[in-house]
């Protein structure tokens, strides 16, 4: 059971800068390197479309700059990593191979139709203002240019749970939203909360064109729906989606 304002003053202190560095320095996020997680992500990247030859960019990347790595080495022209904190030791970054920069998860540091290809795995349920993020992907894509992204919509508080809590998994969608963001706005596990059906219009709308999707639904909470009154709001395909997985188009004039 959540204790609210154990999770709000949680939220707080985790806004004070000295804190938030502190502990930064023990989250493990991304995919942490582990070889076959890094070519499993690789080959989705690449499913559709080849970076050979390719200005690739990759949104949140976490502590894993392996999967940019793998992409060099099958060919890219260039590799860019762009995340809002530094999960990467400055040490390891400066190599010329791969650009490595930090942003304020607003306007993206980049010019217009910089980029062939951005990726992103488990990185946009983060991010703080979804509609500018996803403008800014469209604006940085050359015309002709795809993005694939993979959207874990769970709440990811839950995933530290021992055991598992499966009828946990969408928590996060129990409270209004300035509720939400009071208790977890300043934390590594915030989730935006958006739906599949909200993913797929902030991309329409902004003018990427659909692909291929794909989608994994949790089949314990399609069961448990009816007992389950806070998704009772959202369509069925909604509330019973886990993760979607959008190849995107930057269509040409």
């Amino acid at each position: 059971m959540t204790f609210i304002p154990f999770e709000i003053m949680h939220n707080l202190l985790l806004g004070l800068k000295p804190i938030s560095r502190l502990i930064q320095r023990y989250h493990r996020t991304g995919i942490n390197s582990e070889s076959e997680k890094v070519e499993a992500v690789f080959k989705m990247y690449s499913r559709f479309d080849s970076p050979r030859g390719k200005d690739v960019l990759e949104i949140g990347p976490g502590q894993t700059l392996e999967v940019l790595k793998t992409a060099l080495a099958a060919g890219a022209a260039s590799c860019t990593a762009v995340d809002v904190l530094r999960y990467v030791p400055e040490h390891q970054t400066k190599s010329k191979q791969i650009a490595y920069i930090i942003y304020d998860g607003r306007r993206l540091p980049f010019n217009a139709g910089r980029f062939d290809c951005i990726w992103s795995h488990t990185a946009f349920e983060h991010v703080r203002n979804p509609a500018i993020t996803v403008a800014e992907c469209f604006r940085v894509l050359r015309t002709g240019g795809r993005l694939v992204a993979l959207i874990d919509l769970g709440d990811h508080s839950q995933y530290r749970m021992h055991p598992p809590q499966p009828l946990n998994l969408f928590d996060c969608l129990r409270y209004p939203e300035w509720l939400w963001k009071l208790m977890k706005w300043n934390r590594s596990s915030y989730t935006n909360r958006l739906r599949k059906s909200d993913w797929i219009k902030l991309f329409t709308e902004s003018g990427f064109v659909i692909e291929h999707q794909e989608s994994v639904v949790s089949h314990v909470i399609a069961e448990a729906l009816p007992s389950l009154p806070y998704l009772h709001r959202y369509a069925h395909e909604d509330a019973v989606t886990h993760v979607i997985t959008l190849w995107l188009k930057k269509p040409r004039a």
